[in-house]
């Protein structure tokens, strides 16, 4: 399946925020965010992962495997710096599999649609969304339809997608959480 364009971008900016393909080159600075702060993201992606044990060389292998999905256009995975740091990442893949990778069965829906889903430190959810989907919004991804994904242990996320205007709702219940994706309404403007 062709989703994705030929040519990726190596750098997008917008108000501060910076995405940078996610390889392991970032290493150490992927790492020390990532084991800033455990109970954030352990709610953010609804496994018990990172652990307290969670070591850099297991960080290798998990960013050695984001690059290899980008190379193969399974996925698209960005690191988001502030400042030159890495404080955060998104996730991007089809919408189907962006269900499945956290071990639901995916609503229906059109094919070429896409979700996204990430985490940052340091900065409000909202300016994450805002910036993300300005991002993937480019003419260069021509996606038919962006979708951000969270659950209800990320009630900043939720906030900031109501602000942003992104009010249809798609959600399935998981065995501890309900899991949702929401997008600028199909007749409306996106940002």
């Amino acid at each position: 399946m062709n989703w994705l364009p030929l040519t990726l971008p190596d750098r997008y900016e917008h108000d501060g925020i910076e995405f940078v393909p996610l390889t392991p080159a970032l290493l150490h600075a992927d790492y020390a965010a990532v084991m800033r702060d455990i109970p954030m993201l352990r709610a953010w992606s609804g496994q018990d992962w990172p652990t307290p044990e969670f070591t850099a060389a297991e960080n290798l292998l998990d960013l050695e495997r984001h690059d290899r999905e980008q190379r193969d256009r399974v996925a698209l995975t960005y690191s988001v710096l502030l400042g030159g740091a890495v404080q955060g990442c998104i996730y991007v893949h089809p919408f189907e599999q962006a269900w499945r990778t956290r071990d639901l069965d995916p609503p229906v829906l059109a094919v070429g649609d896409v979700a996204v889903r990430g985490w940052l430190h340091d900065r409000p959810a909202v300016d994450l969304v805002q910036a993300t989907l300005n991002f993937l919004s480019a003419p260069r991804f021509a996606f038919p339809r962006l979708w951000w994904q969270t659950n209800d242990h990320c009630p900043a996320q939720i906030d900031a997608c109501e602000r942003l205007g992104l009010t249809d709702e798609l959600s399935v219940d998981g065995t501890d959480r309900r899991w949702l994706t929401r997008a600028a309404p199909e007749n409306g403007t996106q940002l």
